[in-house]
């Protein structure tokens, strides 16, 4: 019999309809938590449950979400014929999904999460199951809109303002609380679990407490529901694969696209990176410059749109930029000039 995390994932087809169902998750913990680990465990459990309908099923991860939309733009085949997609974002705050920040690309990103069951319907993929799960090291840094999901997983209990651990102890609930906190410290400490009601716990689960170390402990968590309700949940030991899987890694295939091809969007590109050559002229692996760090250079310099001195600088960056061969000849490569 499924569990409510797996009735969750894998509904009845009715349900379903002639739709894209989504389902949408966020797994909290710290570094060297298990996360990745857990979302392949789940992944992989997901596709056997699929099975069981004739289900197609992909499992694709990856940290960018544009990323993932341009692997699906460029192999729109993989869509045909399936039934269940489910993402994963890997450190999720790291492209844009945060919280952290107000730039373009972070207001596109969860513009394009905010419609994302369109975004694959016009891809091809307009019936089946789309689930999404978001990997992140501290609940408050994903957006709002993201880590409000109607599941999610807490790895670990890592706080040390008052006022957060007993906001933390409110929502997951006394036991709960008490029950991460030791598997916590074991997971980072190696500490031995020592409270009688914890132990109790871990025995109902048929685990001995001598025996967990800080790589065993990962396989427990916290999940909590949209309903109110919380769960210890042992997910298992060993690692487990889902048979289907994609792994996109970031930049991959997507080479010359960060330099876009429609003409305004292109002559801003090589403003920037002409303004990085001539700020750092005598470096030339600066000339490589992506558009994530173009705002950096702005903070480190002081520098404001609109005012005197950057438009006496975009002057400079315009010279720098049609006199440095080496960009020149990179851009001819990519057939842009």
């Amino acid at each position: 019999m499924k569990g409510k995390l797996y009735r969750y994932l894998v509904p009845d087809p009715k349900v379903i309809g002639d739709d894209v169902y989504l389902a949408v998750l966020t797994t909290v913990g710290y570094m060297w938590s298990g996360k990745t680990v857990l979302s392949r465990k789940i992944a992989a459990k997901t596709e056997r449950y699929s099975k069981e309908h004739n289900w197609n099923f992909l499992y694709v991860e990856g940290r960018r979400q544009s990323d993932i939309i341009s692997y699906f733009e460029d192999n729109k085949d993989e869509l045909k014929g399936l039934n269940y997609l489910m993402i994963t974002y890997d450190d999720a705050g790291r492209y844009y999904l945060s919280r952290e920040g107000t730039t373009k690309e972070r207001r596109e990103e969860l513009k394009d999460f905010l419609e994302i069951r369109h975004i694959f319907k016009r891809l091809g993929f307009s019936k089946g199951i789309l689930a999404i799960n978001f990997n992140i090291q501290r609940y408050e840094m994903l957006d709002l809109t993201i880590r409000n999901s109607p599941v999610v997983i807490i790895k670990t209990l890592i706080a040390h303002d008052r006022r957060k651990l007993k906001e933390l102890a409110q929502w997951l609930g006394r036991r709960r609380f008490k029950f991460l906190k030791a598997i916590t410290s074991v997971m980072y400490f190696n500490s031995k679990i020592r409270d009688p009601e914890v132990i109790s716990i871990l025995k109902q689960f048929g685990v001995d407490p001598e025996k967990l170390d800080r790589n065993s402990v990962k396989r427990f968590a916290v999940v909590a529901y949209a309903d109110g309700s919380r769960k210890i949940t042992d997910f298992g030991e060993g690692v487990e694969e889902p048979r289907n899987k994609v792994v996109i890694e970031t930049g991959v295939d997507r080479e010359d696209k960060w330099l876009p091809r429609d003409r305004e969007e292109l002559e801003k590109i090589l403003f920037w990176m002409g303004f990085a050559v001539s700020i750092f002229k005598d470096d030339p692996e600066l000339r490589q410059i992506k558009t994530d760090d173009f705002l950096k250079i702005l903070r480190l310099y002081g520098l404001r749109f609109r005012s005197e001195r950057f438009y006496k600088l975009k002057r400079i960056a315009a010279q720098e930029i049609l006199s440095d061969p080496d960009v020149i000849d990179y851009l001819h490569r990519l057939d842009l000039i």
